[in-house]
């Protein structure tokens, strides 16, 4: 931690303020850190440390809490945040407040002198989405750049903050046995769910205008394929990841309409806050392409949905199968050899493989060898927002994606979106299931064989 820090939340009243990036202070409160809540509420200082105090768990970081109301939209009234913040303290701005509150926010802390290009400790950091495309991604990253240093930006995606996902370049590139197997050569497909039990709930405000795609898609969906496809890192400092992030991305074709399918689950249409004649998708599934030496030919189907069977982030990657395995005369079925990271839940990594069954007779089974992430930890796994605010105190920026990097994540979705807004209606599908049959007919056609999903697998 950068010693004396104030941390500014805008938004700190909000669900996000309450539910993830206070909870995740309880472990980072070192006596250096204070805490300033910002907003439109009229809030008392002794309501607001309450709720520091129930939801950090911290009454000594309660103590020292404080409240400055102010108006988004009005730069005069930020000189009220200026006076609390003292010249010999680092700051962190943290924008936990709607995309669209985003640029005036920044022209408020410019009209009252506190953006960070004058040599001092100051910090933003932006919850996603960041823009509702790519023009719009551009024009907020050029308002960032003329306000501070890429190096005091942090573009939050949480899933990047996952222990489990931070893994994945472990994985590849300390162990050299999967380098020579880790391409178009030897693999068949590559497959990467998010899928979410709960429907939107009562998030119908901001899931209406926002959908799957950029909800998912755009951020969590892309970085996840970024790690498991870039090339190997000149090192592993975060502008030489971001640099390979970036590279993978540019060989990304954007998403057209017939490479995709879209769903929205029964019901969605009586959640409140939703329009009758909503077209808004709750679940996107897509083949991607990569045009590059590595994964030249080999489908990447994604899929993303809420309401879904189970909780499950995973990515699977299946080589192509063994060609010829003749016992007695006949051919042995071939088991798929897959291998399965997943980030939640029950994080860890499961090499599928062949096996013969114990006994007289040459079969064969599918049989798992499991990595469990929680048994290489020595206390439990840390909350994402835990190591989002952890190294953003520290000054890292490996969790966070740069800015070329979102603008890119945009031009892949940009054509998708357009398409699906302006033509065409979701297909229905039924709350606990894997989301609608045209996504099953998407693998089957395009070369992925079916969806796989960890646990419905014998051997994962």
């Amino acid at each position: 931690m950068p010693g004396r820090t104030d941390l500014v939340i805008f938004g700190a009243s909000g669900d996000l303020a309450r539910r993830k990036i206070l909870p995740a202070l309880r472990g980072l409160d070192d006596g250096e850190l204070r805490v300033i809540g910002a907003g439109r509420s009229d809030i008392q200082e002794e309501a607001f440390r309450k709720v520091v105090a129930e939801t950090s768990g911290s009454e000594a970081l309660a103590a020292t809490a404080d409240w400055v109301q102010l108006d988004y939209a009005v730069p005069e009234t930020y000189g009220r945040l200026k006076e609390e913040l003292a010249d010999d303290r680092s700051v962190i701005f943290y924008l936990a407040t709607p995309p669209q509150t985003f640029s005036s926010i920044l022209q408020g802390l410019t009209a009252s002198g506190l953006s960070g290009k004058d040599g001092r400790d100051h910090r933003v950091v932006m919850e996603k989405p960041l823009g509702q495309d790519a023009d719009s991604a551009r024009r907020l990253n050029a308002q960032l750049a003329e306000l501070f240093n890429e190096d005091q930006v942090y573009r939050i995606d949480h899933y990047l903050a996952k222990d489990t996902v931070q893994n994945v370049l472990a994985f590849r590139f300390s162990n050299s046995i999967f380098e020579p197997v880790w391409n178009r050569s030897a693999v068949q497909s590559i497959q990467i769910t998010a899928a979410e039990e709960i429907g939107i709930e009562q998030r119908a405000g901001y899931y209406d205008r926002i959908g799957a795609v950029r909800d998912m898609v755009q951020n969590h969906v892309l970085q996840v394929l970024a790690l498991v496809s870039m090339e190997p890192p000149a090192t592993f400092d975060p502008v030489d990841i971001r640099r390979a992030k970036h590279e993978l991305l540019r060989s990304v074709d954007p998403i057209r309409a017939e490479q995709a399918v879209r769903g929205q689950y029964e019901g969605y249409l009586q959640e409140h806050g939703v329009d009758d004649d909503s077209r808004r998708e709750t679940y996107a599934a897509a083949r991607l392409s990569i045009h590059n030496w590595r994964w030249d030919g080999v489908p990447i189907f994604i899929r993303t949905g809420k309401a879904l069977r189970r909780q499950l982030t995973e990515v699977v990657i299946r080589w192509r199968d063994a060609p010829h395995l003749k016992v007695g005369g006949h051919l042995q079925r071939p088991i798929p050899t897959l291998l399965v990271m997943r980030f939640q839940p029950n994080e860890g990594i499961t090499l599928r493989i062949g096996a013969k069954r114990p006994g007289p007779r040459f079969e064969m089974v599918p049989a798992g060898m499991t990595l469990e992430y929680k048994r290489l930890a020595r206390a439990p796994l840390p909350d994402a927002y835990e190591n989002v605010l952890s190294e953003i105190m520290a000054g890292g920026h490996t969790a966070f994606p740069g800015g070329k990097e979102i603008e890119r994540s945009w031009e892949i979705v940009d054509p998708l979106i357009q398409s699906w807004e302006s033509e065409g209606h979701p297909e229905t599908y039924s709350k606990g299931s894997w989301g609608p049959q045209a996504a099953e007919d998407l693998v089957t056609s395009g070369g992925g064989g079916r969806w796989i999903s960890s646990g419905d697998e014998p051997g994962t």
